[in-house]
């Protein structure tokens, strides 16, 4: 979009949207162009491009998460890539789990965990199953943790891409003892489209190492975080 047409759409002056579009570069919102300014929203990341990312954090995380999980428990495990370099510790705790994650479920199909694939419709995308029909397996079902995932975590908002995906961990939530949340470093103070949980919500915040000291002080008011 131009700036004269951003400006005669929202009834400002030229300067008041400069200003504006300024700011939003300097969040990384849009890029500015000649004359305007473009959105740098993409369509969310597939897994198999969300695998090749921060691998030393997600492998770092997914030690730290198995030592959170009691052998012989019962889990959720949500959909995400870090939630997936976790699978191969978590098979060895003896640990019944319940999958909207395509991806995950034959991972731990490997082995001889008790498992559960919610079923209903699925996302291509994200290899995951969503939808009221993936929903509804939850019914009846007692978690010791719902274990979640995220694409982005800024002050007590913790962001994913469309509603389904939000609401069928939400749901997984209200049936768990605890719950955990994983996010690597790159994902704070950062947000996604929708916000489908508060921080302080969940039991812990399991990130890597390289969170910085001040994200610490700041994630800390709102649930406990692992690192």
């Amino acid at each position: 979009m131009t700036t004269v047409d951003i400006a005669k759409n929202l009834q400002v002056s030229s300067m008041t949207i400069r200003r504006d579009l300024k700011r939003l570069e300097e969040s990384g919102d849009i890029t500015r162009i000649y004359g305007g300014a473009k959105s740098n929203y993409q369509a969310e990341s597939t897994t198999n491009e969300k695998l090749q990312k921060n691998i030393d954090e997600k492998k770092e995380i997914a030690k730290l998460l198995a030592k959170q999980i009691a052998n012989n428990s019962t889990i959720y495990l949500g959909a995400g890539t870090t939630l997936l370099q976790a699978v191969p510790l978590l098979v060895t705790k003896n640990l019944t789990f319940v999958t909207n994650s395509l991806v995950a479920f034959n991972e731990i199909n490997k082995s001889d965990c008790r498992l559960f694939l919610t079923g209903g419709e699925l996302h291509r995308n994200t290899e995951e199953f969503l939808g009221e029909k993936a929903e509804n397996i939850f019914d009846g079902l007692n978690f010791d943790y719902a274990i979640c995932s995220t694409n982005g975590i800024n002050g007590n908002s913790v962001t994913t891409s469309t509603i389904p995906e939000g609401n069928i961990q939400n749901i997984a939530m209200e049936h768990a003892e605890k719950s955990l949340i994983v996010a690597d470093h790159t994902k704070l103070n950062h947000s996604d489209i929708i916000t489908f949980q508060k921080l302080d919500q969940f039991d812990f915040l399991a990130t890597d190492s390289k969170i910085s000291k001040e994200e610490i002080k700041k994630y800390s008011q709102y649930t406990k975080v692992i690192y």
